[in-house]
């Protein structure tokens, strides 16, 4: 079970963005989706002090980069993917005007309408998740040995041969050199004689 980060935004109230003119398409208030308002830049009204209205698409920045989505409701996961970058390895930050930072988990569902919210921005993870014989393992980024990588399936470099696999076939990697874990690498384990576990 993932846990739910919940962030409170100090009781400011949301502001109904009534009369706003978006490229000549009047937003009345009503909280309906008037015609012809088809996108709605989250920042833009955030920076305004208004709540965002509902429209067809939303823009939102994550790091800088603007992209659109055709829901208010996107989960952490789909936002990430807008960006090319995946759970295994990065983290989506809400960010808001007058507020705290919030961290999003790759299956909630992010409210694109909450008072303030400006963008999102992304962090690398310390504990990242990679794969070893199609199974996800949490594992610390940085350099690691074959043999820490190898005790996440209960082998030994003994007994096991670790692959990575990376822009083509399974390779093994040198029991004695360091691997360089970022967040979502994919392995295999072989046993030393040759069979496969």
């Amino acid at each position: 079970m993932t846990a739910q980060h919940i962030c409170v935004i100090n009781g400011l109230p949301g502001i109904r963005a009534k009369g706003f003119d978006m490229e000549n398409q009047v937003v009345s208030g009503s909280g309906e989706i008037p015609p012809g308002i088809d996108l709605a830049d989250i920042l833009e009204f955030a920076a305004r002090g208004e709540e965002v209205p509902h429209a067809r698409e939303y823009r939102v920045r994550i790091d800088d980069e603007k992209v659109t989505v055709d829901t208010a409701h996107p989960t952490g996961e789909m936002l990430l993917s807008k960006v090319g970058k995946r759970t295994c390895s990065f983290e989506l930050i809400e960010e808001f005007v007058h507020h705290e930072n919030c961290v999003v988990e790759p299956d909630e569902t992010v409210n694109l309408h909450k008072y303030g919210l400006k963008g999102f921005i992304t962090a690398h993870k310390e504990i990242v998740t990679i794969f070893i014989n199609g199974d996800p393992y949490q594992i610390e980024r940085g350099e690691r040995t074959v043999a820490e990588i190898l005790s996440k399936v209960g082998q030994t470099p003994e007994g096991y041969i670790l692959l990575e696999e990376k822009n083509g076939p399974p390779m093994p990697l040198p029991p004695d050199l360091p691997v360089t874990i970022c967040g979502c690498e994919v392995f295999h384990t072989q046993v030393q004689s040759g069979g496969s576990s």
